[in-house]
């Protein structure tokens, strides 16, 4: 096995820390065990917890980057995107939809775009379809939050309406 830190020599020292997070072990070369033990022998203790502490940091990045979705067209991480803050794709907004919705929500007052289109672009009627069905969901769920459940049932008899005539067009 590979020294953690270099890459490059083989790790023949583990050093293992118990947090409250668990138990980490990390495997290191002779050479970068020695820096350690040089920093820590100089006295210079903080230069060593700073080196272990940035080892159990790295892991976790690791392991969040490891469980974060990624883009099925470019593989673009949902981690790599919040560390960049630009996405890969076309792909990365319909694979990564569930998270970006309150982000744009957030920044633009509204998840579906509202500006201008070319003149001659036509609208693929299945995404009019979507479109006023993710309203109508949202309208409906925003009546039945504020009890207004006459309007919430209104919204879901359109709703099923839509529904019904969507599977009847996918057929």
């Amino acid at each position: 096995m590979l020294c953690e830190e270099c890459g490059k020599n083989n790790a023949t020292v583990s050093i293992t820390v118990t947090t409250g997070a668990g138990v980490k072990t990390r495997r290191l070369c002779q050479e970068c065990m020695k820096k350690m033990e040089s920093s820590l022998a100089k006295g210079d203790i903080q230069s060593f917890l700073s080196s272990i502490l940035s080892v159990l940091h790295s892991e976790q990045k690791k392991e969040t980057e490891a469980a974060s979705p990624a883009c099925s067209g470019c593989g673009l991480t949902y981690a790599e995107f919040e560390h960049t803050g630009r996405l890969g794709c076309a792909q990365c907004y319909r694979d990564f939809a569930q998270q970006l919705q309150p982000l744009l929500k957030r920044i633009h007052g509204r998840a579906q775009h509202a500006g201008r289109q070319p003149a001659a672009y036509e609208p693929d009627p299945a995404c009019l379809l979507d479109a006023q069905i993710m309203e109508l969901k949202q309208k409906m769920d925003d009546a039945v939050a504020v009890e207004n459940f006459e309007d919430a049932a209104k919204y879901r008899d359109e709703l099923r309406a839509l529904t019904e005539k969507k599977e009847a067009a996918n057929g």
